[in-house]
């Protein structure tokens, strides 16, 4: 019986491999277990749909990260409004929530908190250095805090 694997299993193949095994195997085990599904022509073309659907949506991501990346060159990143006491040192430190609410005021692009890396607590004012990711793909920033 031929099946579509759902999900990594060891010595038998990778999520969305098509794999012939034995019935009883297929019936009793993975798709009682949910591992698999039987590769069925409608379950096929619903499974390449899905996978493509996901593989469009990974790339408008990747796009959208560029455009950001591209207006981030041209437009400074300032957060300003926090209380400081008289040596420049902020009472509470810069959140990433923080962060996201800037770029969208200066670029209108919209991010996910999680896609926002601080090095190191951002305590003061002045300039710092904090990184963006989306998928494999870092790029650095400057933010000013005053």
């Amino acid at each position: 019986m031929k099946v579509i694997l759902l999900q990594d299993i060891a010595r038998l193949g990778k999520r969305g491999d098509v794999k012939d095994v034995a019935d009883g195997f297929a019936i009793n085990v993975l798709i009682a277990k949910k591992q698999a599904l039987q590769a069925t022509p409608s379950e096929l073309a619903k499974w390449k749909q899905k996978e493509d659907s996901k593989k469009h949506k990974k790339d408008m991501e990747t796009n959208l990260f560029t455009q950001l990346i591209d207006k981030l060159r041209y437009n400074q990143i300032n957060i300003s409004g926090k209380k400081m006491d008289s040596k420049s040192q902020l009472f509470a430190q810069i959140k990433d929530v923080d962060i996201v609410e800037a770029i969208f005021k200066a670029t209108h692009i919209s991010i996910d908190t999680k896609q926002v890396i601080i090095p190191t607590p951002i305590k003061s004012k002045g300039s710092h250095t904090i990184e963006l990711k989306q998928g494999n793909s870092k790029e650095k920033i400057v933010i000013q805090v005053a």
